[in-house]
């Protein structure tokens, strides 16, 4: 991948469904990408994929969709992830950059570790984005749009590899948050797997109660659709993601149980004061969510850290400013001419963002400068 531009020659997506769909239509409708090569175990999906313009060539094997490319989406269920990249691995010319879009990390990054040839760069990636609805059909090129995408590096991995992938996913749409890749997992078990289970089930319950001798109506008021949207999702799909991160989630849905305990012994006492406690501190919370990812208001700042030249740097530099909730804008490497220290350059949005990296960084024991 070039240094400062987001476009590549070969762009191949393996897995063409709702997230890989979406990436090929960004990429072909933004010219980030002069070729755009796809392959999905269905033939159909191919068919269609070429059909919407969500890719410019066809594969008809997974080692010919890779075979020259400079970057590779693995878009295809989370549990197949690391198995398909062993797959791909021979194939893969020296170079390549290849990234993936399960909504786990952990797991998934471990395996691929331990197969990746040293000649070949691999970075986690999961794009906060998604629909109720699966498959090509459902693919769109404004997907990404303005959407938080979680990429997670490692010791390994290279400066300029990160700022590559960062700007053409940048170039997709998207802002970029660099988080441990077991960080990742304990965050996306509260925000994303929790709520999809509740969702599901709540919708479960509801129908049973419907169908059952009571006959209650099922009736649909808004409170009730904007909680049940996502049941609609892909139980295969929900089954994988759950699976490759039970730890975390099973935890969660435990304390998740001990608090809605709570609710129902409010509600059986008559402690109205307790309940309206927990719905105020409810309230507050939703209050305070930040909105939907965009650039706040103030002129872009460069953090500038002096860091030496030893593995593990940037996935430090980066983690660290991802999970003090600050999204990284741009990023680039000024090696010293001496050897054996660089200075990172960070560009973050407005002097709020720059002085909590700055910050969150001195925590860690790195100095800095805004400029």
């Amino acid at each position: 991948m070039v240094e400062r531009n987001p476009k590549v020659r070969t762009l191949a997506i393996v897995g063409l469904g709702l997230m890989g769909g979406s990436v090929g239509m960004a990429a072909i409708e933004r010219g980030l990408a002069e070729r755009v090569v796809g392959f999905d175990l269905d033939p159909s999906s191919v068919g269609r994929a070429l059909e919407r313009k969500a890719i410019t060539v066809g594969a008809g094997s997974l080692a010919a969709a890779v075979a020259e490319a400079d970057l590779v989406f693995l878009a295809t269920p989370v549990r197949s992830i690391a198995a398909v990249f062993a797959e791909a691995a021979p194939h893969l010319p020296a170079g390549c950059v290849v990234t993936d879009v399960g909504s786990t990390k952990g797991g998934v990054v471990d395996a691929v570790s331990r197969s990746a040839p040293d000649s070949i760069h691999f970075i986690g990636g999961h794009p906060m984005a998604g629909s109720e609805k699966d498959g090509i059909e459902a693919a769109t090129a404004d997907l990404y749009e303005g959407c938080l995408w979680i990429l997670t590096p490692t010791e390994s991995t290279s400066s300029e590899v990160y700022g590559g992938l960062m700007r053409f996913l940048t170039g997709l749409g998207a802002r970029v948050l660099s988080l441990h890749p077991g960080r990742h997992d304990e965050a996306l078990a509260l925000t994303s797997h929790l709520p999809q289970l509740l969702s599901s089930t709540l919708m479960g319950f509801a129908a049973d109660v419907a169908n059952s001798g009571e006959g209650l109506p099922l009736l649909t008021a808004g409170g009730f659709r904007d909680m049940t949207r996502i049941a609609a999702s892909s139980p295969d799909l929900w089954v994988d993601i759950v699976r490759e991160n039970q730890p975390a989630l099973a935890a969660l849905v435990r304390r998740f149980q001990e608090t809605l305990g709570e609710a129902a012994d409010a509600l059986e006492n008559g402690d109205w004061y307790r309940l309206r406690s927990m719905l105020s501190e409810a309230r507050r919370a939703r209050h305070d969510l930040p909105g939907k990812p965009g650039l706040r208001p103030g002129d872009l700042v460069e953090v500038l850290i002096p860091v030496p030249d030893r593995p593990g740097v940037l996935a430090e530099v980066t983690t660290t400013v991802g999970e003090a909730g600050v999204n990284i804008e741009d990023l680039n490497i000024v090696h010293s001419v001496e050897g054996g220290r660089g200075v990172i350059h960070l560009t973050v949005s407005g002097d709020a963002d720059a002085r909590t990296a700055a910050g969150a960084l001195a925590k860690k024991g790195y100095e800095t400068e805004l400029d």
